[in-house]
């Protein structure tokens, strides 16, 4: 079966989306800083107080959609969030600039946890791995878009320039997914928007999927910290890199763009616990890389630690839709808010050990996470997690890919 015609530019439009903001302030945070009278690393609450408003609104993504539908949930949050993006370019002071980030932050999973349901219910199983792979994709270019796009354009004209360079791009997005995006045709609307609420009680309960949420926690701990104080770190000696030279250096995530599709198909030959393991050994093989004190050491390190934490995130979000049974949409929004307080978290705790002891204490801290989280997912996945049969894989050679959240064991 193929899939409708505009499905899977819509869906890496809705990935590019979904990341564009949330990390836009990473390069800015020195200039940011010295602008509106506080220190480099209070800046960095500009990055935590998005990710607090996504972990906020997370488990409310999916029942809202449950009830209004995908299509237009999607629309309405795209547009909500340039709303807010054009906010931060005309906030007076630092509180309302951290208030209209919270405000991006509570309109991504609308994004999201939505786009994750629609591809569920809406993508042939045949495909659901290569769709996937490209939203993820999607996310990976919008991580490099943001981050680039404002340093590029701070450099130039200022910070608050840069977050209306932002509005714009997603006023773009907004037109294309309408367009593109076929209007859901497998989606049954629930009673009530509690209704998509049921089930997280069971999830609170469930192994495998306080597991993968644990697992996301700590990928996004690991990406965020990495990135906000490598930034810091290329940004002083021996360095010195300039506001566009480090939102230049987030080009690594275009090695991503290129490297996450492989994961639904060496998840469905390695399963999920295979992929899991090598991802975290790049992580980590990254990670020693930065603190060779080399401007190219630092950013080979960074592309290898962010292709890592895409596989990873690859297969955590593909194992939370399948532990999730019925209740997939507040699986999903489960998986999402830990995720992105991990994020949250990550942006901010990191800070007094980058002040007392640099970068290499940030990196020590960042790896344990990351060995951490993925310990706790492979003790609760099952052992051929995402792991396909072959004559269905078979199947779906012709194609170049393999279904996700269809394991033989879930």
């Amino acid at each position: 079966m193929r899939t409708p015609r505009g499905t899977d530019a819509a869906v890496f439009l809705l990935g590019l989306s979904a990341l564009l903001t949330i990390y836009a302030p990473q390069p800015l945070l020195p200039a940011l800083a010295a602008d509106v009278g506080v220190s480099a690393t209070a800046a960095a609450w500009t990055v935590s107080a998005t990710a607090l408003g996504i972990a906020v609104a997370a488990p409310f993504a999916g029942a809202v959609s449950d009830r209004l539908g995908r299509k237009r949930v999607m629309l309405t949050a795209i547009a909500v969030l340039a709303g807010a993006t054009v906010a931060c370019a005309l906030a007076p002071g630092f509180a309302v600039l951290l208030a209209s980030r919270a405000a991006q932050g509570l309109a991504v999973p609308f994004v999201f946890a939505v786009a994750v349901a629609y591809v569920a219910e809406e993508v042939p199983a045949s495909r659901s791995a290569a769709v996937n792979g490209l939203y993820v994709s999607g996310t990976a270019f919008g991580g490099f878009l943001g981050r680039f796009l404002s340093g590029a354009v701070a450099d130039a004209f200022g910070w608050r320039a840069s977050f209306a360079a932002l509005a714009l791009v997603l006023v773009v997005v907004l037109g294309g997914v309408a367009a593109s995006l076929p209007r859901e045709r497998r989606f049954a609307p629930t009673t009530g928007v509690l209704g998509g609420l049921r089930g997280i009680g069971g999830h609170l309960r469930n192994r495998r999927l306080l597991g993968t949420c644990a697992l996301g926690a700590a990928v996004l701990f690991v990406q965020v910290g990495a990135f906000t104080y490598a930034g810091l770190h290329l940004s002083g000696p021996p360095f010195g890199l300039g506001t566009a030279q480090v939102g230049a250096v987030f080009a690594v995530f275009l090695v991503a763009v290129v490297v996450t599709p492989l994961t639904g198909w060496l998840v469905s030959r390695g399963g999920r616990r295979g992929v899991l393991v090598v991802a975290t050994a790049v992580v980590l093989a990254g990670l020693a890389l930065t603190l060779v004190p080399a401007t190219a050491a630092v950013v080979a390190g960074l592309a290898g630690a962010c292709t890592g934490v895409f596989a990873a995130q690859a297969c955590a979000t593909a194992q939370a839709a399948a532990s999730g049974g019925e209740a997939r949409s507040s699986a999903v929004g489960l998986y999402l808010t830990c995720y992105y307080a991990g994020g949250a978290i990550g942006a901010v705790v990191p800070a007094p050990l980058f002040s007392s002891a640099g970068w290499p204490a940030c990196v020590a801290l960042l790896g344990a996470v990351a060995v951490l989280g993925a310990g706790t997912a492979l003790v609760s996945w099952p052992a051929r997690a995402g792991v396909q049969p072959s004559a269905s894989r078979a199947r779906t050679a012709s194609s170049g890919s393999a279904p996700i959240g269809e394991p033989s064991g879930r």
